[in-house]
């Protein structure tokens, strides 16, 4: 309160001043309009901070990850609860009985859709982050041979997950399906059993800016000595597979999308290309990474974003509907990688092209006075404002950027043809436009956008 307090008497002191100029002086009379806008703002919104962003989308200049660095980090993975028997045959104690407290349905889901002998087609592509974080757990590892499991997001340093060292055929949750283990006996615990292979299996917590390409595989892969490729997503040795299990036991988006990504260890001739012998379930948070085709080593990641500027045209001070000029700005985006390999694993993604178009619709006008906008380096022809009307309109238009939204609006005046200019507001100023995600409706005429669409002040 103490901040609009001192706000509001810097308004009220503007007001006094521009009431001493010459009444005909343009932008003397700019002035004097803007600043009792801005008390009006002030009063209205009374307890609302005007120190913060007027871009309330996910894409602002203050919150996108667009433009931050990339961060992995190593977290606990999964529990599954496992409990068993042991029992002695053939000179060798084995697990039987075996059960599975958490996360059954994850390792059941793999059996629905990755089974045992069933053969799968991949083919090279590449995992690109989405606009939020993901993490990824490995659930099920199998097959005879040993390898390290890798992630490499961007061109960052891949980071190990975890060894297989163990070479029976074995799963994430008992890490064996026959492994033998020690007796002990001790005279406090009598006879105890030891598991003789045990595997920690981390999952991995990314963040990256939105079309960062991701690469998982398996490297180091050895069938007893005998060093096999290195195979994952880049050389169609992964597939990506849905699945509606979720994990247990882990804090997760309420509409966290769950995916699989299943791992061919063998490219040879005898491969039962069942994908199965490594499994990772990737949690969105709650988008997961969208899997594009690589051809010829190059691929193509498309993006696009679109907001909704809202104006007030300083027409009649006092109403804060913010549709006097409704309009939504769009970029498409095309990137082109070429992605080089290294001894059979991707060392680098360089972009090589890049396409871009933008493009705007008005979609509602609810102000009287003439405008002229001008977004990016392209000035709209003037237009005569209307009371109420929606419309779609399409204009082509070039530099606008959607971080710094460069939009601004010129308005004239009825009585005196003076022309306001309205800049899209910096943080501390009273907004005359807003940028929404475009899904946001515009308000009716006189009904003020609500207090909630904006930060309180602390």
């Amino acid at each position: 309160m103490k901040k609009l307090l001192v706000i509001g008497t810097a308004v009220l002191s503007m007001v006094a001043c521009t009431k001493e100029t010459n009444l005909y002086d343009p932008a003397a009379i700019e002035s004097n309009q803007k600043a009792q806008y801005a008390q009006q703002f002030v009063n209205t919104y009374e307890g609302i901070s005007l120190d913060q962003s007027w871009d309330l989308t996910t894409l602002s200049a203050s919150q996108t990850r667009a433009t931050t660095a990339i961060e992995t980090k190593l977290v606990k993975g999964l529990e599954f609860g496992l409990d068993y028997d042991v029992e002695y045959s053939f000179g060798k104690y084995k697990l039987t009985n075996r059960t599975i407290g958490k996360n059954k349905p994850l390792f059941d889901a793999i059996q629905k859709v990755l089974p045992d002998g069933t053969k799968h087609e991949g083919v090279p592509v590449v995992l690109t982050a989405p606009s939020n974080s993901f993490t990824i757990y490995p659930v099920s590892v199998q097959g005879m041979w040993t390898h390290d499991l890798y992630v490499k997001v961007g061109n960052e340093k891949p980071v190990k997950l975890y060894s297989k060292s163990w070479t029976d055929f074995s799963r994430a949750y008992v890490n064996g399906e026959w492994l033998t283990g020690k007796v002990h006996w001790s005279l406090f615990d009598g006879y105890t059993f030891e598991l003789g292979q045990t595997a920690a299996l981390n999952g991995l917590y990314v963040e990256a800016p939105v079309g960062t390409p991701i690469e998982i595989y398996v490297a180091n892969v050895k069938e007893g000595q005998t060093e096999k490729p290195s195979v994952g997503t880049f050389n169609g040795q992964a597939i990506y597979v849905d699945t509606d299990a979720k994990p247990e036991g882990i804090e997760m988006h309420k509409d966290a999308i769950v995916k699989y990504v299943g791992i061919e260890d063998n490219n040879g001739a005898n491969s039962d290309g069942d994908f199965n012998d490594v499994v990772l379930a990737i949690v969105g948070n709650p988008s997961v990474p969208e899997e594009i085709k690589v051809e010829e080593d190059e691929y193509t990641v498309e993006s696009s974003t679109t907001k909704r500027y809202m104006v007030e045209d300083l027409g009649s001070i006092g109403d804060f509907d913010f549709n006097d000029v409704v309009i939504d700005v769009t970029e498409n985006v095309k990137d082109t990688y070429k992605r080089t390999l290294t001894n059979g694993e991707v060392t680098a993604n360089d972009l090589v092209k890049t396409e871009k178009t933008q493009s705007a619709v008005l979609r509602h006008l609810g102000g009287l006075l003439p405008f002229q906008l001008t977004i990016g380096n392209t000035v709209l022809p003037e237009m005569q404002g209307v009371l109420g009307k929606d419309l779609e309109e399409k204009f082509d238009i070039e530099g606008w950027n959607p971080l710094t939204n460069n939009i601004s609006v010129k308005v004239r005046n009825k009585d005196n043809g003076a022309v306001f200019n309205i800049p899209f507001p910096k943080a501390g100023e009273a907004p005359m436009i807003i940028a929404t995600p475009v899904d946001w409706d515009w308000m009716k005429e006189n009904v003020s956008v609500p207090g909630s669409w904006f930060y309180p002040a602390f």
